[in-house]
């Protein structure tokens, strides 16, 4: 079997790739990007073309909305990667990026997957729609070309890959039927992200007596912050001893990584919620946060799986979840963190509030996060993969094969 990845950019391909290397099934990766240190794609399986990139900056470079930029990468990738599609078995594309190059790779004869990594894109922009709306802030323009793209993409792929139960019901809600989705979960980098030290030393983990901190990864409106702001007040964290909190707890400390969105800019200006705010990390200095933190909160309202909850599982975090960051098929409500439902500041703030005062409790989901996320490693992704591409040439060769979707 000979796979194909095609992707306008990285996303996670390039993992997709390695895997499928390591096993001697890489045909070729085609993408608009080189590896970066630490990627392992040899030079003779990557097509690596870098214009439809610049076809995205130069839009934004005159002014112009960033999103005629998107287009035109996506129609530039999309009409070169057509060529490249041929000589595999297996044809896997990203979607946006895919509308010709699987129809060449169909007609050459191989099964075609449409990746997507988040929720069906019309159950995407309701999602984010609605949250423009109850915080009033102006939606940014949208590109109707690249919703239809994706929508002519869904139609045509013989199977649409998506990584949760979360996205998987978007697409059967939306008409797409059950035989054509796989359900795939990512995979998280078990060697960066853990309790224990970093690979070649670094500080240890903060000693018993510090703050309890509490950390997100991603600032915007799809990833719910606003609720943790808002959770955050309700606890009173800010004035110690509020009205939530244990006297003579121990301090809280709020952090959020990642760079803020210009939708929750003004949010945060207004919020009066102390916080660090620590902008973009690496994946090394993410991973330290998380050896000195006490626990992980994401109150997504939209994902197809969040992976920043996988590494903080990694990193031995008990985690504060809802169902809209797909990572609810990973844990049990209870037992790796707590799941509570969107939009919900109130129960957010229980959650948070209950393992602020059961450190025993906290302790005990954060060991059980690590044992599970050891079963979510990037190795074991390629196993999914290549467990659920073999099927999918069997079942072309004998159609009476058993249903594939969802089983990988």
């Amino acid at each position: 079997m000979k796979v194909t990845v095609s992707v306008g950019g990285t996303f996670h391909a390039f993992r997709l790739a390695e895997q499928l290397h390591a096993r001697g099934l890489l045909h070729r990766l085609v993408t608009t990007h080189r590896p970066r240190r630490g990627e392992q794609i040899p030079p003779d399986r990557l097509l690596a073309n870098p214009w439809p990139e610049v076809l995205m900056r130069g839009p934004r470079m005159l002014g112009l909305p960033w999103r005629a930029g998107a287009y035109l990468k996506a129609v530039a990738f999309d009409r070169w990667a057509a060529r490249h599609a041929d000589g595999c078995d297996v044809w896997v594309g990203f979607a946006e990026f895919s509308l010709l190059a699987q129809r060449a790779a169909r007609a050459a004869g191989a099964r075609t997957v449409l990746e997507r990594g988040s929720t069906h894109i019309l159950t995407q922009q309701a999602l984010i729609a609605e949250e423009y709306r109850r915080w009033k802030c102006p939606a940014p323009p949208a590109d109707r070309r690249l919703v239809d793209r994706q929508l002519r993409e869904y139609e045509e792929a013989q199977y649409i890959a998506v990584p949760s139960r979360f996205a998987a019901e978007s697409f059967l809600d939306r008409g797409v039927g059950a035989d054509r989705l796989l359900r795939i979960p990512s995979g998280v980098d078990g060697r960066l992200f853990s309790p224990g030290l970093p690979p070649g030393g670094g500080p240890p983990p903060l000693p018993g007596g510090g703050p309890f901190r509490i950390v997100t990864a991603g600032l915007s409106l799809r990833k719910g912050t606003p609720y943790l702001l808002e959770a955050a007040a309700r606890l009173g964290i800010g004035s110690r001893g509020g009205p939530r909190l244990s006297r003579g707890g121990p301090e809280i400390e709020l952090c959020l990584a990642g760079a803020v969105a210009p939708d929750l800019a003004p949010i945060l200006r207004g919020t009066p919620v102390p916080a660090r705010r620590l902008g973009a990390l690496s994946h090394a200095d993410l991973a330290d946060l998380y050896r000195r933190a006490s626990v992980f909160v994401l109150p997504s309202v939209e994902e197809g799986m969040a992976l920043s909850v996988l590494e903080a599982m990694a990193s031995g975090l008990p985690v504060v979840v809802t169902p809209n960051t797909g990572a609810a098929d990973l844990i049990a409500h209870g037992r790796e963190g707590l799941v509570v439902p969107a939009r919900d500041p109130e129960a957010l703030a229980r959650a948070m509030l209950e393992l602020y005062e059961d450190e025993p409790k906290r302790r005990a989901m954060g060991e059980a996060a690590a044992e599970t996320a050891r079963r979510w490693t990037w190795e074991a992704y390629g196993d999914r993969v290549v467990d659920a591409y073999t099927r999918i040439v069997q079942r072309a060769r004998d159609p009476q094969d058993a249903d594939v979707a969802g089983r990988a």
